[in-house]
């Protein structure tokens, strides 16, 4: 396995892929995916999903994972969350293995209005996992306060989820997710269920948070565009049985912007690698180690 591949940094040449992603030195990741495998029972006997992936992220990276559809994306968030034991491999989180959901770990879905519960205000949403962990009033309210200044909600604490947008809805996910304070940020898909314009702003919102806080984001997406915009890195998944077809470093200013980054030549070159990798591992192309 590579300790460091596809630092990109001049026009691109033929891809040092390998079946691993980025590998970090002992010690230094936050989250490590190992040789993670995933089989299903189905009717007509079993199905890989996920055959081998390894990667790691170190603490305080915002990395994006894309693939083709059915590459196995939100089943290796499952793994990850550990909402679903894998088949061979592990998940670590700070050197420990996870085989639960990890307390040190928020998740972030696609479909907002069901993880939101319309009975309850917004500051109240925000606050349930803090008071599922028994935290003391004080520290909750410090809390919530602090994540719904964060996300831009401060002026409808006391709103119903239902009297709001849906981007608004899904601001309020992200910040319950915020005021837990956990070491590893997940995101399945969040922004797909909302219109373009939103969509652009919450990707700046994660930006904001993300380095204001600090926290280690995995943030899955089928926008291309939108993980190497969001991404330091974008880990490129093959198709189904998933291997890591390429993990390329996004080397785009730190601050960016919808206009001026997405008008970059850099991006425009980025977005097309991304693409092409994804439709030739839609064609079926895998890296030749684990092309066998």
């Amino acid at each position: 396995m590579q300790s460091e591949i596809n630092q990109t940094t001049g026009p691109f040449t033929a891809p040092a892929v390998s079946e691993a992603g980025r590998i970090l030195a002992d010690g230094t990741a936050v989250l490590s995916v190992r040789n993670l495998k995933k089989v299903y029972q189905a009717d007509g006997g079993p199905m890989e999903a996920v055959r081998n992936l390894t990667f790691d992220l170190r603490p305080g990276e915002l990395v994006c994972l894309v693939g083709p559809s059915g590459s196995g994306k939100t089943t290796l968030l499952k793994c990850i969350s550990g909402l679903m034991a894998p088949t061979d491999g592990e998940v670590l989180l700070d050197g420990a293995k996870v085989t639960g959901p990890p307390k040190k770990m928020a998740v972030v879905v696609q479909e907002y209005g069901r993880s939101l519960f319309p009975w309850m205000r917004v500051r109240e949403n925000v606050e349930l996992p803090l008071r599922n962990q028994r935290m003391p009033k004080a520290e909750r309210d410090r809390l919530v306060d602090e994540a719904l200044e964060a996300v831009g909600l401060s002026h409808v604490p006391l709103s119903y989820p239902w009297q709001l947008s849906g981007g608004m809805q899904q601001r309020v996910a992200i910040a319950r997710a915020v005021a837990y304070r956990p070491e590893v940020l997940l995101m399945d898909e969040p922004f797909a269920a909302v219109d373009a314009q939103t969509r652009a702003d919450l990707e700046d919102l994660i930006r904001t948070v993300w380095r204001k806080l600090g926290v280690t984001v995995l943030f899955v997406t089928h926008d291309i565009d939108e993980s190497v915009y969001l991404g330091e890195r974008v880990i490129i998944l093959s198709s189904s049985p998933t291997v890591v077809q390429e993990d390329l470093i996004i080397d785009l200013p730190a601050d960016r912007d919808q206009l001026n980054t997405r008008a970059l030549p850099r991006f425009t070159e980025l977005r097309h690698h991304v693409y092409e990798q994804i439709q030739r591992a839609k064609a079926g192309h895998r890296p030749a180690a684990a092309a066998h």
